[in-house]
C-alpha cells in the first residue's frame, strides 16, 4: 500500500507525529501543508500541539504560517513518509471491502470540505486584494507628495525617483472579518489607535505611515496600482496585509521605448543603478519577484537590453540573490551583474 493510501483518521496523527521532529522548519511546514492537504482547519489543533514540542515554537507565529498554507503544496504522502522512514508503522494496513469503501467516503468527504476551504480563502483573498487596491490608491492620491524629507534615503546616499512622502501620519485599517478597508489620516489616526480594541483581534491589521517614511507603489505591467511598500526613516520595510506583490513593481525613470532596461530587488538599489547609468530600472522588491517582473518587462519591451541587477548574499544558505537574478535574466535572454561582477546569462 503506497504512503498516501494509508488510512488515517484525525485521531492518529498524535502518535504519527511523535516520530518526526519539528525542530527543522522546512519539515515543519512540510507537515503543516500536509495536514492542511488532508484534514483542513482539522489539522490544526494536532500541529499545533506537536510544534508546541520544538524549542523554536512561537504560537503567533505558527497560526500565521498555517493560514498562509493555500491550495498548493506538500500532501500526507510526504508527511506519512516521514513518519515511516523515521520508525513509524501504522496499527493496521490491510483493510476489508467495508472497510475500504468507508474510508474512501471519508476521504471523498474531507477532499469536500477542504474543496471549501480553499474556494472561501481564494475568494476572500481576491476581496480583500482588491480592497487594499482600492484604499492604496486613495493613500497614493490624496496623502503621497512628491518631495520630502527620508532619513533611509539620506542614509542610502539616493534620491527620489516616482515615490511619496508624508507630512502628516496615515493608517491603512484591514479588517477581513468585515471585510472592509478604512483610511486614516491625522487627528482621526489617533483615534482609530485609541478605539484599537485590545487585545487586537487577529482579524484586524494596519499599515501606518508617519512623516519621514516613503511610499513606494507597486503597480502591474498594465500600471494598475495594487499595494504600496512603506519604508521608515531606520530602514524598516512593511507591506499591508493582503497587499498584492507577485508580478508587480516600481519603474524610476521614463520607460517610452527604452533601448536599455534594469531590474533590482529593492528600492535603494534600484536607484543607485538608475543614478548610475540613467537607464530606467524596475524594483521588483525581492529575488523570488524577479522572474515575473523580468517576463512582465521583456513581453512590454522585446528589443531592449535587460539587465538585472542582482544582491549578492554569499552568507545565505543558496545565495538566492545571485542564482535567482542568473535565473531571471537567462530566462528573459538578458544579463546579471552583481556588486563585483557582470555575468553573461
Amino acid at each position: 500500500m503506497s504512503d498516501d493510501k494509508i488510512p488515517l483518521r484525525l485521531s492518529d496523527l498524535p502518535h504519527l507525529l511523535q516520530y518526526i521532529s519539528p525542530d527543522s522548519r522546512e519539515t515543519w511546514v512540510e507537515v503543516g501543508m500536509g495536514l492542511k492537504a488532508e484534514f483542513g482547519q482539522e489539522g490544526y489543533g494536532p500541529w499545533n500541539i506537536w510544534s508546541q514540542s520544538s524549542k523554536n515554537y512561537d504560537g503567533k507565529a505558527a497560526l500565521a504560517v498555517w493560514k498562509s498554507f493555500k491550495k498548493a503544496g506538500t500532501g500526507m504522502g510526504t508527511v506519512i513518509k516521514q513518519a515511516l522512514d523515521a520508525g513509524w508503522r501504522p496499527e493496521k494496513t490491510e483493510m476489508t471491502a467495508e472497510e475500504k469503501k468507508r474510508f474512501a467516503t471519508e476521504s471523498e468527504l474531507r477532499r469536500k470540505q477542504r474543496q471549501a476551504e480553499v474556494e472561501a480563502d481564494e475568494a476572500l483573498l481576491n476581496e480583500m486584494r482588491a480592497l487594499v487596491a482600492e484604499s492604496c490608491q486613495r493613500i497614493w492620491d490624496e496623502h503621497c507628495q512628491p518631495a520630502g524629507k527620508s532619513a533611509y534615503l539620506e542614509r542610502k546616499h539616493v534620491d527620489a525617483f516616482g515615490i511619496g512622502f508624508f507630512s502628516t501620519t496615515v493608517v491603512l485599517s484591514i479588517d477581513d472579518h468585515n471585510k472592509r478597508c478604512q483610511v486614516w489620516s491625522g487627528s482621526s489616526a489617533m483615534q482609530f489607535f485609541n478605539n484599537l480594541p485590545k487585545p487586537r483581534p487577529p482579524s484586524l491589521s494596519f499599515l501606518m505611515f508617519k512623516p519621514g517614511s516613503i511610499a513606494i507603489p507597486l503597480r502591474d505591467a498594465s500600471g494598475k496600482l495594487w499595494s504600496l511598500q512603506a519604508i521608515n526613516g531606520q530602514g524598516t520595510k512593511l507591506f499591508p496585509k493582503y497587499g498584492r506583490k507577485s508580478g508587480c513593481f516600481h519603474v524610476l525613470g521614463p520607460v517610452d521605448d527604452p533601448l536599455d532596461i534594469a531590474v533590482a530587488e529593492g528600492y535603494a538599489t534600484a536607484a543607485s543603478v538608475h543614478m548610475a547609468l540613467a537607464w530606467p530600472v524596475a524594483m521588483a522588491v525581492d529575488s523570488g519577484n524577479l522572474p515575473a517582473v523580468t517576463r512582465a518587462l521583456r513581453s512590454q519591451y522585446p528589443d531592449a537590453r535587460l539587465l538585472v541587477a542582482g544582491d549578492d548574499d554569499p552568507d545565505t544558505k543558496g545565495n538566492p540573490g545571485r542564482t535567482k537574478a542568473e535565473a531571471a535574466a537567462a530566462a528573459a535572454g538578458g544579463f546579471s551583474a552583481f556588486p563585483n561582477s557582470v555575468e553573461q546569462a
